[in-house]
């Protein structure tokens, strides 16, 4: 199988898709004259963005990478992708888009209401006052956890269900060091950073 997507005929011109830009600024497309399927967007990225195309099982199948102000444009040989459903994964450091297609005999089927939007955390750490703003998609509970570099953990805050999470916390008693934050939900399984206390 890898064998048959390093034969890819890719034609990738660097360009850019931020995964907290619209689904329906990316654009999946066959050209019938070529045999192709296209991807695009139709808006540059803002930030450095990792696109990626993905069989049904996960399988990466192509990979890359853009930096703020690129588009997307590339092309693929439709005879190289077999029948059946993929994906196309937009990641930057806000989030991850992610458009489901299928081939078939006839071309694509692309639809942008089935794509998939993931929005993640921001945590902000300004005057050893906390912030974690957070849209939280699926609405479920929210749970953050602030921990030492030793794993100790300094903070826990288990939320009720809900599609906005807003919170503060002051670390003005905590000692300086690494600290990791910890924001876990539905739709983000576990998102980590870290964070130097002065």
């Amino acid at each position: 199988m890898k064998t048959l997507f390093i034969s890819f005929l890719l034609v990738f011109a660097l360009t850019s898709v931020s995964a907290s830009v619209n689904p329906i600024d990316l654009v999946l497309q066959t050209d019938p004259t070529s045999h192709t399927l296209t991807l695009r967007t139709t808006v540059a990225v803002s930030l450095d963005t990792k696109v990626q195309l993905k069989d049904r099982d996960g399988l990466v199948l192509h990979t890359t990478k853009l930096s703020p102000g690129d588009y997307l444009n590339g092309r693929f040989k439709l005879d190289a992708l077999p029948n059946g459903n993929y994906f196309v994964e937009v990641t930057d450091a806000q989030g991850k888009t992610v458009q489901p297609f299928t081939i078939n005999r006839t071309g694509i089927d692309a639809d942008p209401a089935l794509a998939t939007r993931t929005f993640y955390p921001r945590v902000n750490l300004t005057d050893k006052l906390l912030t974690i703003n957070y849209l939280n998609t699926t609405g479920s509970s929210t749970r953050i956890l602030l921990a030492d570099a030793q794993g100790q953990q300094v903070i826990t805050d288990q939320l009720p269900e809900s599609t906005t999470v807003q919170r503060a916390y002051s670390l003005e008693n905590l000692p300086a060091g690494e600290y990791y934050v910890t924001v876990s939900s539905a739709d983000v399984p576990s998102y980590t950073t870290s964070l130097r206390l002065d």
